[in-house]
């Protein structure tokens, strides 16, 4: 029988309380709340700021009228030329190879020994070719090892050589620029 007299007790320390069964009041308060706050902002949306901001689309568009009013046809259209002009422009100076940076490359990269007859220059390529002619062998190949190495150039060959009577050599080069070094002038 002490079993009997123990179980009050343990009952009493680990069951709280009973539980109820019913319906959560507060959650669906709660929800409730949340529900009708949404349904009031959807609608506050829905009527009211959707009319007031038809009301000032409707108001620009009235202003836009006005403008294009006072201003002639005949001027639009000018001004509508005179922009595709200004855009082209732009296009056409962007895409512009400054071929004026070959010149200060030439003079700055070319020996004392050797002189250019001939040049030509296809902005298509970015490739300059170059007939000259050197003191002599020694000088064209210092020559062209200078024009290998400098960083404006993406090669730098040499096509064809031709020896003189007077000991000099005529030879013929082909160079490829850098596309991002005719760009911009660089001098």
């Amino acid at each position: 029988m002490p079993d009997q007299q123990n179980q009050p007790v343990f009952r009493e320390q680990f069951v709280a309380e009973p539980v109820s069964v019913g319906f959560p009041w507060r959650l669906f308060v709660f929800s409730l709340v949340l529900f009708l706050l949404s349904v009031l902002i959807y609608f506050g949306l829905k009527f009211g700021y959707e009319s007031y901001l038809q009301k000032q689309s409707d108001g620009l568009d009235t202003q836009l009228a006005q403008l294009s009013n006072q201003i002639s046809q005949q001027d639009q259209q000018q001004f509508v030329g005179f922009y595709s002009q200004l855009v082209n422009l732009k296009t056409v100076l962007g895409s512009h190879a400054f071929t004026g940076n070959v010149f200060p490359f030439l003079e700055k990269d070319t020996l004392p020994q050797v002189y250019y007859t001939d040049a030509k220059f296809s902005a298509s390529g970015d490739v300059l070719s170059l007939t000259g002619q050197a003191a002599s062998l020694q000088v064209l190949a210092e020559q062209t090892a200078e024009f290998e190495q400098a960083s404006e150039l993406q090669s730098a060959t040499l096509l064809a050589t031709s020896f003189n009577p007077g000991g000099t050599v005529n030879f013929s080069l082909q160079l490829v620029f850098n596309p991002s070094y005719l760009v911009t002038p660089q001098y």
